[in-house]
């Protein structure tokens, strides 16, 4: 059918790639979309969301290569700063996810080891530990803080597309604010950074 993208089609509903999570390991209806609608349904037909757009009329552009370089970090009360400063300070990662609180939140302790990170040209994407939503670290004092210092953050996209579009910007540029453009600019739905409504109706 002429739909452009990588879908997933499991039990029934069609996702959009970018979009699906796995929330169980048994259910026959294991996976879903995060922070989107379905992108449509196998019934008798198949049914597309108004969010499917229809494939472009020009050539497939063939960009591989990923960046495994990457540190993911989740949060907790007490996480110390210096183990963020210590790894960032061996030289040995590229990039960094810090899963935050609600919205993006984080303590003032952490402002340094971000400033640290982007000052040596390491990547920081600040992204929520909810499983859905987004970051909206522009309401918070710490939160513009870091974005001064660089932080990128992930507003509505999915963990899983959150690490593989860091992996593949890093492989296209080492310039932290191309990094930002490409994990800010919406390849495939995966990212709504005007804070709208998510998702389209079935």
């Amino acid at each position: 059918m002429d739909r452009a993208g990588v879908m997933l089609v499991f039990d029934g509903d069609i996702i959009l790639g970018a979009r699906s999570h796995k929330f169980s390991e048994s259910k026959l209806d294991a996976f879903g979309p995060i922070n989107w609608g379905l992108h449509g349904e196998v019934r008798i037909d198949i049914r597309f969301s108004d969010a499917a757009k229809a494939r472009h009329d020009r050539p497939l552009q063939y960009q591989p290569g990923f960046e495994p370089k990457i540190g993911v970090y989740t949060l907790f009360p007490g996480f110390p700063a210096s183990t963020l400063v210590a790894n960032i300070e061996r030289g040995d990662i590229k990039g960094i996810v810090l899963n935050a609180y609600g919205s993006g939140n984080i303590s003032y302790i952490y402002l340094k080891a971000i400033e640290l990170a982007t000052s040596k040209g390491i990547a920081v994407v600040v992204t929520t530990q909810c499983l859905e939503g987004a970051t909206l670290m522009h309401l918070s004092d710490v939160g513009r803080q870091a974005l001064k210092s660089g932080a990128i953050q992930a507003y509505d996209m999915s963990k899983e597309c959150i690490l593989t579009k860091l992996m593949w910007a890093l492989k296209r540029t080492s310039e932290l604010g191309e990094v930002q453009t490409i994990m800010h600019t919406n390849y495939t739905g995966e990212i709504n950074v005007e804070g709208k409504l998510y998702g389209a109706e079935t």
